[in-house]
C-alpha cells in the first residue's frame, strides 16, 4: 500500500519550510548526483585515454552522441511522468500519481526493448553515421563500444525514468543513491575490465552495462519502500489525457537531450573533416565543461520538486521567490566554475588524454566556453521553471535553443567562415544568444494574478 502519511509529510515540508534552507537541502543530493554523473561520463574517457590511443578516445565521443539520444528518451518519460506525479501529490491525488508512474515505466521499458532489437544488427553503419568514419580504426572501436550501449538501452531507460520520478516527487536521497550505485560499479569495473581482463574499449562498455543493471535493481526494490510510488505495470492506463501530459511535459527534456545528441552527431561529422585529433579534443573539452554545467543542472533540479509541488498547491508566490533565489545562487556557482575551469584547463585536459595536440586544442575550446558560463545559471533554471508550472511550449523553446535552434545553424555557418576556429567559438556564442531568448520568455510569463518579478 502507498504510504500516504510519509507523502503528506514530504508535501508539507515542500510548501512550508523556509525556502533557502529547503532549496539547499534539496539541491545538495541532486548536485552530488550530477557530479557523480560527470565523473561517470569521465570514467570511460579517462581509463580509455590511458591506453594512449586517440582513436579509442574519439570512439567514446562518437558513441556518446548516441548515448545522449537514449538519455533523452529516459528524461522524456521520467520528467513527463514525474512532473505530473509531483503535481498530483501536491493536490493529494495519490492514485493518479501511481497510474502516471506505471504509464511512464511501461513506455520506457517498451521503447528500450524495441530500440535494442532494431539497432543491434545495424551497429556498424550506425557508428559510421554517428561520425565514426574518420578512419577504419575509429569505425572498428566505435562499433564495438556501440554494440554494448545498444544492449544497455532497456536498463538505461528504466533507471533514468524511475530516478526522475523519485526526484521530482521529493525523494532526492533514494534517487541519488540509485544513481550512485550504478555509476560507482561502472567506475570500479572500468580499470578491472579494461586493464585487468585486457578487454580494452569493450571493457568500458561492459562496465557501463553492468552498472545500469545494478541501478535498475535498486530502483525497483526501493520504489516499494519509504513512501515512494511502487514501480508496477498493474496500474498502466494509457488514456489520452495522461499520455498528453507525459509526452508534452517531458518534451522539453527530450528535446534538449535529443537535440544535444543530434548536434553531437553533426559536430562529429563536421569535425571528422579536420581529423581524429579534433574529434578527440572536442570529446575531452565537452567532458570537462560538463563539470561546471552539470553542477548547475544539479542545483536547479533541487528547485524542481519545490516548484512543481508548490504550484500544484497554488502557492504561486513561493514558486516565484524560489525561482529567483535559485537563479542568483546558480549564477554565482557558474562564475566560480568558469574561473576554475579556465585556470586549470590544460591540467584537466591532461587527465583525459596523453596526446599533447589534443590537450592544447581541448584547453583552448574549454577556455572559450567559460566565457558564457555565467549566463547558464539563468538559462538552465528558466527551462526547468517553465516546465514545472506546465508551460511546456515555453520550456521547449528554451530547452532546444542552446543545442538546437541556434547551435545547429551556427555549426555550419561558423565552420564555413573560420574552419576549425568556428568549432571552438560555436558553444559560447550559442550560449549567449540562448540566454537572451530565455530572458525574453521569462519576462513575458505571468502567474495567475501574480507578476513573475520579485518585489524588491
Amino acid at each position: 500500500a502507498l504510504k500516504t502519511e510519509s507523502k503528506e509529510q514530504r508535501r508539507q515540508r515542500m510548501i512550508s519550510e523556509p525556502l533557502l534552507r529547503l532549496i539547499i537541502k534539496m539541491a545538495i543530493p541532486t548536485m552530488l548526483g550530477m557530479m557523480v554523473t560527470v565523473i561517470y561520463n569521465l570514467a570511460d574517457t579517462f581509463w580509455v585515454g590511458q591506453l594512449d590511443n586517440k582513436s579509442m578516445t574519439a570512439a567514446i565521443g562518437v558513441a556518446f552522441s548516441f548515448v545522449s539520444l537514449i538519455q533523452a528518451l529516459g528524461f522524456w518519460f521520467g520528467y513527463g511522468s514525474g512532473n505530473v506525479m509531483s503535481r498530483a501529490l501536491g493536490a493529494k491525488n495519490d492514485t493518479e500519481a501511481q497510474i502516471i508512474s506505471s504509464d511512464g515505466v511501461a513506455l520506457a521499458v517498451g521503447a528500450g526493448i524495441i530500440l535494442t532489437l532494431i539497432g543491434y544488427p545495424f551497429a556498424r553503419p550506425f557508428a559510421a553515421f554517428l561520425g565514426g568514419n574518420a578512419s577504419e580504426q575509429l569505425l572498428l572501436y566505435s562499433t564495438d563500444y556501440l554494440k554494448i550501449m545498444l544492449l544497455a538501452i532497456p536498463f538505461s531507460l528504466f533507471s533514468t525514468t524511475v530516478y526522475n520520478q523519485f526526484r521530482l516527487c521529493g525523494n532526492v536521497k533514494d534517487a541519488m543513491i540509485g544513481l550512485l550505485i550504478g555509476m560507482a560499479a561502472n567506475m570500479i569495473l572500468d580499470p578491472i575490465l579494461i586493464f585487468g581482463f585486457q578487454m580494452s574499449i569493450v571493457g568500458a562498455g561492459w562496465a557501463t552495462l553492468i552498472g545500469q543493471v545494478l541501478s535498475c535493481v535498486y530502483f525497483f526494490i526501493h520504489s516499494h519502500t519509504q513512501g515512494n510510488i511502487p514501480v508496477s505495470l498493474l496500474y498502466v492506463s494509457f488514456k489520452k489525457k495522461r499520455l498528453y501530459h507525459i509526452f508534452a511535459g517531458g518534451a522539453p527534456n527530450f528535446a534538449r537531450e535529443g537535440i544535444t545528441g543530434i548536434t553531437s552527431v553533426a559536430l562529429n561529422q563536421v569535425a571528422a573533416g579536420f581529423g581524429e585529433t579534433v574529434i578527440a579534443a572536442l570529446t575531452v573539452s565537452a567532458r570537462i565543461a560538463a563539470i561546471g554545467y552539470m553542477l548547475m543542472i544539479g542545483f536547479g533540479q533541487g528547485f524542481q520538486p519545490i516548484c512543481a509541488i508548490n504550484f500544484g498547491a497554488k502557492q504561486y508566490d513561493r514558486v516565484k521567490k524560489a525561482f529567483w533565489m535559485t537563479v542568483k545562487i546558480g549564477t554565482a556557482l557558474m562564475i566560480v566554475s568558469a574561473v576554475f575551469l579556465a585556470i586549470f584547463a590544460p591540467q584537466l585536459a591532461g587527465l583525459l588524454s596523453t596526446d599533447l595536440e589534443v590537450i592544447a586544442i581541448a584547453s583552448l575550446i574549454l577556455r572559450l566556453q567559460c566565457i558564457s558560463f555565467p549566463l547558464l545559471g539563468f538559462y538552465a533554471v528558466s527551462s526547468m521553471y517553465m516546465q514545472n508550472v506546465g508551460q511546456y511550449f515555453r520550456a521547449l523553446l528554451i530547452s532546444i535553443s542552446r543545442q538546437g535552434i541556434f547551435y545547429f545553424p551556427l555549426l555550419f555557418l561558423l565552420t564555413a567562415l573560420w574552419k576549425q576556429t568556428g568549432l571552438y567559438i560555436l558553444q559560447p556564442l550559442s550560449d549567449v544568444i540562448s540566454a537572451g531568448l530565455a530572458i525574453i520568455i521569462i519576462k513575458k510569463y505571468r502567474f495567475p494574478n501574480v507578476s513573475i518579478r520579485e518585489n524588491h
